[in-house]
C-alpha cells in the first residue's frame, strides 16, 4: 500500500496575501491540557530543524495515545496507510 506523507521537499511556504493575522502567537492552552498546537510547537522549538512534518505529526499523535516506544514502528507504519494523518490526532 501507498504511505502518505506530510513532508515537503525543496518547496518554500510563506504566508497567504489575504492572511488576516500581522504577527506569529505562540499556541494558548484551551484548558489544563495542552493542545496539538502547542505540542508540535515545543517539539519544533526544542529540536529547530531536527524532525520532519512526518515526524512532528506521529510524535504527537504517539503521546496522545499513550504508544510505547515499542509500538512506535508498527504504529507509524498504519498511521501513514491513511489519506491524511493529521486529521488522527484529533480523537
Amino acid at each position: 500500500m501507498k504511505q502518505h506523507t506530510t513532508n515537503y521537499i525543496d518547496t518554500f511556504i510563506e504566508i497567504a496575501e489575504d492572511c488576516p493575522v500581522e504577527t506569529a502567537e505562540i499556541p494558548k492552552s484551551k484548558n489544563d491540557l495542552k493542545t496539538v498546537a502547542q505540542q508540535q510547537y515545543e517539539l519544533i522549538v526544542k529540536n529547530p530543524y531536527k524532525f520532519t512534518s512526518d515526524d512532528i505529526i506521529f510524535q504527537v499523535y504517539a503521546e496522545r495515545n499513550d504508544l510505547t516506544k515499542a509500538e512506535h514502528k508498527t504504529a507509524r507504519e498504519t498511521f501513514f496507510l491513511k489519506g491524511n494523518p493529521a486529521c488522527e490526532l484529533h480523537r
